[in-house]
């Protein structure tokens, strides 16, 4: 083959590679879901089962597994449900304002209809007369409102409704895909690695040392923020005296953490409704935690992402930037563990062929000028 036409194929190829990987990796990771939770389940119970193995010599691996996965996955379900009472109490508590709110709204528009002249004094007749008619058809449209929102809300049930056997399907696939991996997870990476060429197995097995540790400093810097997230919530909602607001502060917190939500997903309607029920104050006071909480998070996110995995704070502003153009909120999740991941690759070699060859062309170019 062409000499030159080997290195332009040792720049594309891995560059296609790349780019292919990168743009169907998400979505293989969308459709395999339940199996990525129940491998991620397995490699946190992986050193409880181990260290029931030693305590218990007489047990089998698969009943170690077996109750590791049962307790595991029994204190995340109490850790959901405690989660989703907090959540629950919160609307029922925003449900009991409602009466007031439309109170409220009716008086203002009474309010509005009896002071309109005052109000409207000096404006063209045609807006009077709008606003009169605005005013006269407020049952009206009022009644086609709540019908525009129930409809929704009926097929936002249905849909929900609809959701359970998927949802019962996932959970059971995520359970059984954890256990099998606690059982057989060592004999699955062998066989995958038999698999693999050998200058891929090579980058699996260094890969491999490499994955814990950008796992654990990626949970650990979240955590960090989490808490941090958790503490400003939690001295704001003390000082506003909102009840159970160590419950809502670590809901939020929580819902923080997750893709497509954040603080603003619950303090934004909640603002909302501070407003309409004329709570300007504490509507105020919301705000400013909101802006406080999003100040702090973007100006330390680059810094505790940077200490907890090692990488500089312009590196790491750098991939969350990345991951947030291509893929939003939740591309910023993932960003720094997967740029991690392509700098050990840099580290180990994977890329040395591919920039050799790009210097060679680069070079043979300037001797063309």
């Amino acid at each position: 083959m062409n000499h030159r036409l080997q290195l332009i194929l040792n720049v594309l190829v891995p560059i296609l590679f790349l780019l292919g990987a990168f743009l169907l990796l998400p979505k293989l990771l969308v459709f395999f879901f339940p199996f990525l939770l129940g491998a991620l389940l397995s490699l946190l119970a992986s050193p409880l089962i181990r260290l029931l193995n030693r305590r218990s010599p007489l047990m089998k691996r698969q009943h170690a597994s077996a109750v590791i996965m049962i307790l595991l996955l029994a204190l995340i379900g109490f850790l959901l449900y405690w989660l989703l009472a907090a959540g629950l109490h919160f609307v029922k508590l925003l449900l009991r304002r409602l009466p007031d709110m439309a109170q409220w709204l009716l008086t203002s528009l009474r309010a509005l209809a009896g002071e309109r002249r005052k109000l409207l004094f000096g404006m063209p007749d045609q807006l009077n007369r709008i606003i009169d008619n605005l005013i006269a058809n407020s049952d009206a449209y009022g009644e086609e409102l709540i019908g525009r929102l129930s409809s929704p809300a009926f097929s936002a049930s249905l849909d929900l409704v609809k959701s359970v056997p998927t949802l019962l399907v996932y959970l059971v696939v995520t359970i059984l895909s954890g256990f099998c991996f606690c059982k057989d997870g060592e004999r699955y990476l062998k066989r995958l690695r038999e698999l693999l060429p050998e200058r891929f197995r090579r980058y699996f097995s260094l890969l491999r040392q490499d994955a814990w540790k950008i796992l654990h400093g990626w949970l650990l810097a979240n955590l960090e923020i989490m808490a941090l997230v958790f503490l400003l919530l939690s001295a704001g909602f003390f000082l506003l005296r909102i009840p159970y607001g160590i419950l809502i502060a670590l809901f939020i917190a929580f819902l923080d953490f997750l893709p497509l939500f954040g603080v603003g997903f619950i303090l934004w309607p909640w603002i909302a409704l501070e407003l309409l029920s004329q709570r300007f104050m504490e509507a105020f006071w919301l705000l400013l935690l909101y802006l406080m909480t999003q100040l702090v998070r973007q100006f330390l996110q680059p810094k505790i992402m940077g200490d907890a995995m090692g990488l500089p704070p312009l590196l790491t502003l750098l991939f969350l930037y990345l991951g947030f153009k291509f893929y939003g909120i939740g591309g910023m999740i993932f960003a720094i563990p997967l740029g991690m991941l392509f700098l050990s690759l840099y580290r180990f070699g994977a890329f040395d062929k591919m920039l050799d060859s790009a210097r060679e062309l680069f070079r043979e170019l300037l001797s063309f000028l």
